[in-house]
């Protein structure tokens, strides 16, 4: 199905609309956690994304993805959210654990993902977005482009930018 076919199916009634939104909120939620690393400002950001998105639904024309302007507003509410309170602070994953793991692996894996999502958060605004939506979201760069209103090229360098930024957070300046 189309993604205008999909917006007017879902405008179609509020059952239509409310399976629409239940369909859309794991992937808001995921972006909104990726964004802000703690659950609660997740829960909160996805809520008012959803709000959001059933709001303006109508408004939705076809151009660009439906996924992208859907980021277009998780984007939007996290800034607003990060305007409002200036904290960026990253909670601990729950993390993916292999049963085969030893004790001593999880441990480790657990500590290098908690690194991780520190340099993540430590990372500025405009690097953490390009960075969450290229390597969590798997979009290409002309969606991120549409989804953060920027061009390809400005994409390119942001992630350049980022991904240095965060080898050297990751590593603490030694990269070798």
């Amino acid at each position: 199905m189309q993604d205008k076919e999909i917006v007017a199916d879902a405008l179609r009634s509020p059952d239509a609309l409310s399976r629409f939104l239940r369909t859309v909120e794991p992937f808001i939620y995921q972006t909104a956690y990726y964004l802000t690393g703690k659950k609660a400002d997740a829960e909160d950001i996805t809520q008012e994304s959803l709000w959001k998105v059933c709001r303006s639904l109508g408004q939705y024309q076809g151009q660009g993805s439906l996924r992208g302007w859907i980021h277009r507003v998780v984007v939007n509410t996290f800034r607003e959210q990060l305007r409002k309170k200036r904290v960026a602070v990253v909670e601990l994953d729950e993390g993916l654990q292999s049963s085969e793991s030893s004790v001593e692996q999880q441990v480790e894996m657990k500590m290098t993902e908690e690194r991780l999502h520190e340099a993540i958060a430590a990372l500025p605004e405009n690097y953490r977005e390009v960075i969450v939506l290229r390597h969590v979201h798997e979009m290409s760069y002309q969606e991120i482009g549409e989804v953060l209103e920027l061009t390809e090229a400005q994409v390119k360098t942001r992630l350049f930018r980022g991904r240095e930024k965060l080898k050297t957070l990751f590593y603490g300046g030694d990269q070798g």
